[in-house]
């Protein structure tokens, strides 16, 4: 099975040269052999490798402002400890927490967040990745820091509980996720003896328990964990800047050859996960979400080393299609499935792999499951009898090539992983290291039809996932998870039939030949070189129905394009029924045009269609000679489609589960979700929307779609390898396809935002899905108005220091939750925000007690900015304004938005620019007394949306008014810690006492501890009993903390009581005792409150040519 040992390893090491360093003469090898590149690529590369055996990509992008770097090392979970699950992940966050030369645990992230970056690391199976991106002016700081990671991690005691925390905080925000549940059944069903089968995220009980159970001390296994595997022979980094060559070789050499060679340590990995043992089964498991979901799993071996010929590629290709005679294209017409997909699994894994079969099924899919086994082995056995196509293995070789050539640009941070991933693969020739999938050009009979083999009915099993299985009692339980599954044989009949040659399946047959592969690549530009770009679009129309905007490529030379419209509907979401309907319409088109245009998106063309709150939009995008035609028959499939009964009972279903499964979405996204709800005017509720739904009949849909379009106005933009008078005749011809009357404009549905009365609303609410361990609080606080835009780039400057020191101080120093984050955004037309989220197991007045100290002590530590951190922070923000873009679809991306939302503010970043350069330091702070500081802001305006997990302790409406947050937050964080037994009113009555006898006494640490004595005293008095077993005969962290911020902490709260609205009490709401308003339905608060008018354009509308 083992096919790799057919294809030896590329030389590695006759190709390179010893070379020194330019400034420090250091020794390092270059390869000096070609290095095979697209050739639309502008980028210079170097592949080395330094003495300590690192091999290194170096990217000089001389048009990137950020820089970034990759570095991964060949070691994952398959390493972990059986005792010790989770250990490589654990060791992954540790290591962000200080170095010998830099010790501060935040040094690291702090640096990079102070220059505009980000930085980030994740694992997987065999491997362990963390990368970076900084601005260039920064890179060697960020790479001397990043560097000690690997030379120096201090591995602090102090950190170990916390990072623990960290991951077991992350690992229960993976409990509900079907992905997770599933991929830890399927690796229990492996053989115990081999890596896969073990439990990759890892929680305190893999680890901290794990330590305890087996005698072992975690801290020490950590820093063994770190000093066998941890070795520069199986790393690859990536470093990618504008800087030259030469000084990223420098900065390479100098900073990472000091990585000790401790040599390739790695176990390999012998024989495969899933033997006979495991194979013809069917897996029944229950999902979280409203889902039906099938796979079929085929054991196969690694075939990296296949690259050249690739034959895995061939068949995916051939399964994946959607075009006539494709399995999807039959599913679809069964009304079986809604998504299919085939792909290998060996990126990682050395030594196996695994060939998947994926089926988003409905639930008559799901009963036809069997039939749906007969499908796609009926078509594997055509694929074999008509034996491997040529053409087919031609047409594929000419899309990557083509793809290759004219590949677009991506970022930074992109480029380091995406090679970095590459040179990880040890069958790739250095050669070969940056154009992979242009070295498909064998094409291998026999081993398409070996690879083929390995798809039959002896080498598989299917997993099965729904909510609930008719007649499947699920009485297996996964341990990590929790997930119930059930496993059972596939019966022998079925497998005999599976495998006969006698059974068909009419209408299953290869693909045509694609006629959409572009052949024209002439550039209509031809003065680009050296050119200064033009950095907007140009108006050409202007009428009752149209406005067209074009920009030619005058800075990429490339042969691509983009075009998109958008049709400006009322009727589209006037009602919630209309809302539902149109995207129902959009999903339904959608998926006839992936089957019918399937050939257009394998000849490198993109295309979609999908409805937002007031249009519909239409986009077009890839090699410009083939654009123009696919959008006419875009826009003509969209005016003139046809409800199909079969597949409208298929999305009806699929919407009715989509809906369902809102209801299980995390506490933070369901946070942001009410939070859109409160700001914004035009949004229709999702359980409003589910309620609809089932009023809606295809009749009622068609006849919807037929007038969708009739009184229209639509908005586009052609930005690319395109001319204006091509512009002009496309438009003309959307134009005539959609035949729109004047559209009345009054008529729209038009998105605002609300001009909130000044106060404090607390807006809380219950999670829906009674399995969330997690609860959540998102805190928005109103700063100045979109229109006055120093005050906007004041707020992105703030945003930039909040961001750092709210995560360092309530994720790493609180351990609050994994999910912590500081942003800013606007509302069109209304007013900036500053949002604080928070996702943890601790309840939300307790995380809101936090963010209340937070934006208590950032004052000073605004104050307290150096102006070298201020001018750092400043610099980095103007790069990125100043970055150039990379590609024509970001451009036609940026511009698009300036458009439809009505700004036409295209020089928006020149402007920013320019105010960045012209502000204070002084500034922040005034910014932050005047909108932030609820002490110091005259018109104090603050939203917190709450969600409680039914897990834990939830106040009353009553206790809400009646009790402080402090006392809310105390009593809950005692309630969740084992000892809920002393009332609420006493637990107030001790805060109350405690302050006034205490007052001039709590900065004491005496004074502290026996505060929590006598807490502890009433609640023992109270329970008579100590805490829950498991829990320490101290109070517990959260409920020191509580008392502690009860006792010492800041007031949470200004005064609002005579800026409130005086008609709240009228409407339900109520004030609660630190002066916030209970909002219990926020479509009535609303209801009180006024409107900002919409977004007023940048200019005036001035088109090119007249009507």
């Amino acid at each position: 099975m083992d096919f790799c040992k057919n294809y030896p390893l590329p030389d590695w090491t006759s190709g390179f040269e010893h070379r020194s360093t330019s400034i420090s003469q250091l020794p390092y090898e270059e390869f000096t052999g070609p290095l095979e590149k697209s050739a639309s690529d502008t980028n210079d590369y170097r592949l080395i490798r330094l003495p300590n055996n690192l091999v290194v990509m170096c990217i000089q992008d001389s048009e990137t402002e950020t820089a970034a770097a990759a570095l991964s090392v060949n070691v994952g979970s398959n390493m972990d400890p059986v005792e010790l699950q989770g250990l490589a992940h654990f060791l992954e966050h540790m290591l962000f927490m200080g170095t010998e030369k830099y010790p501060n645990e935040n040094e690291f992230s702090s640096f990079i967040s102070e220059h505009s970056g980000d930085t980030n690391a994740f694992t997987q199976f065999s491997r362990t990745t963390f990368y970076l991106g900084v601005a260039n002016g920064a890179f060697e700081g960020a790479l001397d820091r990043f560097s000690s990671f690997f030379t120096s991690p201090l591995f602090k005691k102090d950190c170990v509980d916390r990072e623990l925390c960290a991951v077991d905080s992350e690992y229960k925000g993976l409990l509900t996720s079907d992905f997770w549940r599933s991929h830890q059944i399927e690796c229990g069903l492996c053989s115990s003896n081999h890596p896969y089968s073990k439990f990759m995220p890892g929680n305190i009980d893999s680890l901290q328990k794990g330590a305890k159970d087996h005698g072992l001390d975690l801290y020490e296994e950590l820093i063994k964990f770190y000093n066998k595997y941890y070795s520069s022979d199986i790393m690859k980094l990536v470093v990618c800047g504008n800087h030259a060559l030469d000084q990223l070789v420098e900065w390479t050499v100098s900073k990472f050859s000091g990585i000790t060679s401790k040599g390739d340590n790695v176990q390999r990995i012998v024989g495969h996960p899933v033997g006979a043992e495991f194979l013809g089964k069917v897996v029944y498991y229950e999902t979280v979400n409203e889902t039906h979901t099938m796979s079929m799993t085929f054991p196969i071996p690694d075939v990296k080393a296949m690259y050249r010929s690739n034959p895995f590629n061939y068949i995916s290709h051939l399964i994946n299609h959607e075009g006539q005679g494709s399995i999807m294209s039959y599913l679809k017409q069964k009304g079986w499935a809604t998504s299919f997909s085939a792909c290998t699994n060996v990126s990682q894994n050395k030594g196996f792999g695994e060939y998947s079969v994926s089926i988003g099924a409905t639930p008559e899919g799901l009963e036809h499951y069997e039939d749906i086994l007969q499908v796609v082995f009926a078509y594997v056995r055509m694929l074999v009898s008509s034996g491997p196509q040529e053409w087919v293995h031609d047409e594929l070789s000419s899309q990557l090539k083509i793809n290759f050539d004219y590949k677009k640009k991506s970022g930074a941070v992109n480029q380091a992983l995406n090679y970095m991933y590459l040179i990880f693969n040890e069958y790739i020739a250095p050669e070969h290291a940056l154009s992979k999938d242009n070295a498909y050009e064998e094409f291998d009979f026999d081993a398409i039809l070996h690879c083929l083999s390995f798809i039959n009915p002896d080498n598989f099993r299917v997993f099965i996932g729904a909510t609930k299985h008719k007649s499947i009692d699920c009485s297996e339980v996964e341990p990590y998870f929790g997930a119930a599954y059930h496993v059972d044989s596939l019966s022998a009949d079925l497998l005999r039939e599976l495998a006969s040659d006698n059974t068909h399946v009419d209408g299953l047959g290869l693909p045509e030949k694609n006629e959409f592969m572009p052949t024209d690549f002439t550039i209509k530009n031809t003065n680009i070189s050296g050119a200064v770009p033009v950095l907007r679009p140009t108006l050409l129309r202007l009428d009752d129905n149209l406005e067209l905007w074009f920009k030619q490529d005058d800075q990429f030379s490339t042969t691509k394009g983009n075009i998109y419209l958008s049709i400006n509907v009322p009727t589209v979401s006037s009602s919630p029924q209309n809302y539902i309907m149109s995207k129902l319409y959009c999903s339904m088109l959608g998926s006839d045009l992936d089957s019918d245009l399937y050939n257009a998106a394998c000849a490198g063309l993109r295309f979609g269609v999908y409805s937002t709150n007031s249009s519909i939009e239409i986009y077009v995008a890839g090699f410009s000679s083939k654009l123009a035609e696919l959008l006419k028959t875009v826009v003509d499939r969209a005016k003139s489609f046809k409800v199909d009964s079969t597949q409208f009972s298929v999305y009806m279903a699929e919407f009715k589960q989509a809906y369902a499964n809102v209801a299980n979405s995390s506490p933070s996204c369901l946070c942001g979700l009410y939070t859109d709800y409160i700001n914004k005017s035009s949004l229709w509720h999702y359980k409003l929307v589910e309620s609809e739904l089932p009023k809606v009949t295809l009749e009622k849909l068609q006849t919807h779609v037929d007038s969708l379009f009739d009184c229209s106005f639509t908005k586009m933009g052609m930005v690319g390898n395109f001319d204006e008078e091509e512009a002009i005749k496309v438009a003309a011809s959307v134009q005539d396809i959609i035949k729109p009357s004047p559209n009345l404009g009054y008529l729209a549905k038009k998105s605002r935002a609300f001009n909130f009365e000044p106060g404090y609303y607390l807006h809380q609410l219950q999670m829906p899905n009674n399995d969330c361990v997690n609860s959540a609080v998102e805190c928005s606080i109103y700063c100045g108005q979109t229109a006055n835009k120093r005050e906007v780039v004041l707020l992105e400057i703030l945003q930039e220091l909040v961001h750092d020191s709210f995560f360092a101080q309530l994720r790493t120093k609180n351990q609050l939750g994994y999910k912590v984050s500081a942003s800013s955004s606007s509302y069109l037309g209304g007013r900036s925000v500053l949002t604080l989220k928070i996702e943890g197991e601790t309840n939300p007045m307790f995380m809101t007690m936090h963010i209340n100290k937070f934006i208590h002590d950032m004052q000073q530590q605004i104050a307290d900015l150096t102006d070298e951190q201020y001018d750092n922070r400043v610099k980095s923000l103007i790069n990125i304004y100043q970055e150039r873009l990379k590609n024509i679809d970001q451009e036609a991306g940026i511009y698009e938005g300036h458009v439809c939302s009505n700004s036409y503010a295209f020089d928006t970043c020149d402007i920013k620019v320019g105010l960045l350069r012209s502000i204070a330091k002084a500034e922040l702070l005034g910014l932050w007394n005047k909108y932030v500081n609820p002490s110091t802001a005259p018109e104090y305006t603050r939203i917190d949306v709450q969600m409680w997990s039914t897990k834990i302790w939830k106040p009353t409406e009553s206790d809400f008014k009646e009790y402080s947050a402090k006392t809310l937050a105390l009593y809950g964080c005692m309630h969740s810690e084992g000892n809920g037994d002393l009332e609420i009113g006493k637990v107030d009555e001790f805060i109350a006492t405690a302050i006034a006898a205490r007052l001039e006494q709590v900065e004491s640490s005496d004074a502290s501890e026996s505060l929590m004595a006598e807490l502890k005293s009433a609640s023992l008095s109270a329970s008579g009993a100590m805490y829950s077993q498991g829990k320490s005969a101290e109070m517990a962290t959260h409920t020191g903390t509580a008392l502690a911020l009860a006792i010492k902490g800041p007031e949470a709260f200004g005064n609002y009581g005579d800026v409130s609205h005086t008609g709240f009490a009228t409407i339900g709401m109520s004030k609660t005792p630190d002066g916030l308003w209970l909002m219990t339905d926020y479509k009535k608060f609303q209801a009180t409150q006024k409107l900002y008018g919409l977004g007023v354009p940048a200019e005036v509308l001035v088109p090119k040519y007249s009507s």
